[in-house]
């Protein structure tokens, strides 16, 4: 999986202008299947903001919901690429990324966006308390129109 993590990486640092579609057509485009290319693109991001902001307080939300399903919210600890995403994160937080680097892909996460516009409206991060994950496509990614 960390081949998987890292490739999506890469696509994410170098590639600022793509949106997430255009990161997922990407990764499909580079044989991963399609459930696989969109929990990258969904997750690592939000993996990479809680590992940046593992320590400040803000309390997140253990959960997650898809906009196109009417299901109950799934808890993030059912997709094993969460695990593997955030642990990612956090090995490279420890070791040799640059805030830079995590930067990159944790601002990529509607959460870090959401803090981010919070902040700056006063509020401080030991007050934040996030409902759960919202993702746009259903578990197979984007519909296609390639």
């Amino acid at each position: 999986m960390n081949e998987h993590i890292a490739s999506a990486l890469e696509l994410f640092r170098s590639s600022r202008e793509l949106d997430d579609e255009a990161i997922f057509r990407e990764l499909v485009k580079r044989g991963l299947p399609r459930p696989l290319a969109a929990r990258l693109v969904e997750f690592l991001p939000s993996a990479y903001c809680r590992a940046l902001l593992r320590k400040s307080g803000v309390q997140f939300s253990d959960s997650f919901t898809r906009r196109t399903s009417k299901e109950e919210p799934k808890s993030l600890s059912s997709e094993p690429i969460w695990i593997d995403a955030l642990e990612y994160a956090e090995t490279e937080m420890r070791k040799d990324a640059t805030r830079d680097e995590i930067l990159m892909v944790a601002g990529r996460s509607a959460e870090f966006q959401g803090i981010n516009q919070m902040l700056h409206k006063g509020s401080q991060l030991k007050n934040l308390a996030l409902t759960p994950l919202s993702f746009p496509w259903p578990e197979t990614g984007p519909e296609e129109h390639m």
